[in-house]
Parts: C-alpha cells; structure tokens; sequence
C-alpha cells in the first residue's frame, strides 16, 4: 500500500522545534534529551562486546525512518516509489538507492542498510563502535578512484562541532571523522580526518601518513549480517587545529554530530543515508544531534518517545 505524504502544519512545527531530537537513542524511536556518552576504555581488538553492552547506542533503520515520515511528515522531495525518503522534523533523509550489486527486493529496506552505533570516552579517546546490517559489503576501491573515495565504500563519517553549535559551520572547531570497516593497514583509506579553517578543509587519509593519526586505529570487516568495526579518536587529533577547547575534554562536555552513512552497494555513486544535515550543506550544527561526556560507566538511560507538542519543544535548543 502507498504511503501518503503528510504535510501538515504538525510537520512544519517539528521541522522548528525537534531538530535536536536523536534517532534510536538506546533503543527509543524518539529520544528526548542528548546522548550520554558513558567514561570507560576501550581496546581496540576485535571483541566489541563491552562497548555494545554499555556504549551508548545510537541507532536508525529504513522502516524507522518511515514511522517518523508518518508521524511527523515527508519532506516535498520525498519519492516513496523510489524509496527515497526524508524527514524535514528530524532532519534525517534514506537515500539509499538502488545499486549494481544489490538484491532490487532490499533495496530501501532494512536489509539495505541498519545503522548501530556505540560510544565511549576516556581521557585519551573519543570510541566508536558498529555493527551494522547491510546486504552488499562494499570495501574495495574503485577501479577509477583508488582509494580516496570514501564515498564508494561503506564508511562511517561523523562531522564534529566542538563548540556544541556556537561556532561556525565550517571554522575550526569543525572536524570530519570517516572510518571504512577494515583493520589499520590493509588499506590507504581505513580511515580520514579533516580539520577546517576559515571555511577551508584539510584532509589527511592514513595511509598517506599514518603517524598525523597520533595513535588512532580501526581493526573491522565483514560480518555475517553486514559490516562491524571498532576504533578510537585521539581527543589530541580531534583538537590539533582548536587546542585551546582541549581542555574542556571532561565530564560535561558536549559537542554536536552530523552523520553521514554512504553505503554504494556496488555502484559508483553515493547511496547515503544522514541525519542531522545534507552533505551538500552542513546545515545548522546548533541543531546537530548533541552528545554529552558523563561520569557514568555504563550507558542506562531512560528513552522517551515525544507524544506532546510539549515534550517535542523540549527537544529545541
């Protein structure tokens, strides 16, 4: 059966007041407040069991997208036909097309592509976890791009605002974090960084020169369901062109993230799925979902999903 676009005067509502709102935070569909971030140490060596159990989990599907677009209303670029799907409420936009080396019947679907993220911080490193469902594992180059296109291979890619919204879109206290699911070493394009200055990035891929990374790793591969991959973030690499915010690294210290998940599936181009900002336009970061650090070492929050226009204006900051 068709869905029907929504339109409504509820939708442009949200579009103003739940920006903030985070995707499948610790197993809600809607949750109202930030992302804690749980204090524990991470090693990075293929056992991810710990981060998933007390990581804070961050996570989004195809069919969970559709209940937001039906609670909250599609965007006027959304083609369901297609399966192209984008909710100007949270910001977040499944555009996950049809590809060369998938199966036409996935395609869109959560087979296509479900997102599970996990987190953890010490005083040393930003960590970040996945294990991720997707139906065509994409890792090597392209014949005709080497390995510096992220963007034909699956790849995680978070953008950074260290100043939890207050600086600017493309100023220094933005950085691009991108990890591929492979293991540090088997290829150039394991994993990038990009610092941004005065609206001008500049981007460093590991295997250009792996001692920039200051100690960053991945170790991931394919999995029986998708991909999963484990790696660290020095806070000194994240902060190498803001030092002065480096200090701030602590209990309480929040920051915003864009989310960019391509996923080619065999093809040239960009299948993506986002949330939080286009990639042609960073979009407003104050809206950006927020992540706090916290003291705890476990993540145990209590999701809620919005049911009022009070509890959705909670969301706005």
């Amino acid at each position: 059966m068709k869905r029907v676009l929504l339109f409504a005067l509820a939708g442009a509502l949200a579009l103003s007041t739940a920006a903030s709102a985070q995707l499948m935070g610790n197993g809600q569909f809607w949750y109202s407040g930030d992302g804690s971030i749980p204090n524990f140490s991470e090693a990075i060596d293929g056992d991810i069991t710990n981060i998933k159990a007390n990581g804070y989990h961050l996570s989004w599907s195809p069919s969970q997208i559709y209940q937001w677009g039906d609670t909250y209303g599609y965007s006027a670029d959304s083609d369901l036909e297609s399966r192209r799907i984008r909710v100007y409420a949270i910001d977040v936009d499944n555009n996950l097309y049809l590809a060369d080396g998938e199966d036409p019947a996935q395609n869109g679907t959560d087979a296509d592509l479900t997102t599970h993220y996990y987190y953890a911080w010490d005083a040393d490193n930003l960590y970040t976890a996945a294990d991720n469902i997707d139906n065509h594992y994409d890792i090597i180059p392209a014949p005709d791009g080497g390995d510096a296109n992220f963007w034909q291979r699956d790849t995680y890619w978070i953008t950074m605002d260290l100043s939890d919204g207050a600086g600017p879109a493309d100023g220094a206290n933005i950085v691009d974090w991108r990890v591929s699911p492979l293991t540090t070493g088997e290829a150039g394009h394991s994993m990038h960084i990009q610092h941004f200055e005065e609206g001008t990035g500049s981007q460093v891929i590991y295997g250009d020169d792996p001692s920039y990374f200051l100690g960053a790793e991945v170790v991931g591969g394919p999995s029986s369901t998708g991909y999963w991959f484990e790696a660290n973030c020095p806070w000194d690499l994240i902060f190498l062109f803001n030092p002065d915010l480096r200090s701030n690294v602590g209990a309480g210290f929040a920051f915003r993230g864009r989310l960019i998940i391509p996923d080619p599936d065999g093809d040239d181009s960009y299948g993506q799925t986002y949330f939080g900002g286009d990639q042609k336009d960073l979009g407003t970061n104050a809206k950006w979902p927020r992540f706090v650090l916290t003291d705890a070492n476990s993540s145990n929050q209590t999701a809620v999903e919005a049911t009022t226009w009070g509890a959705v204006k909670s969301l706005y900051r």
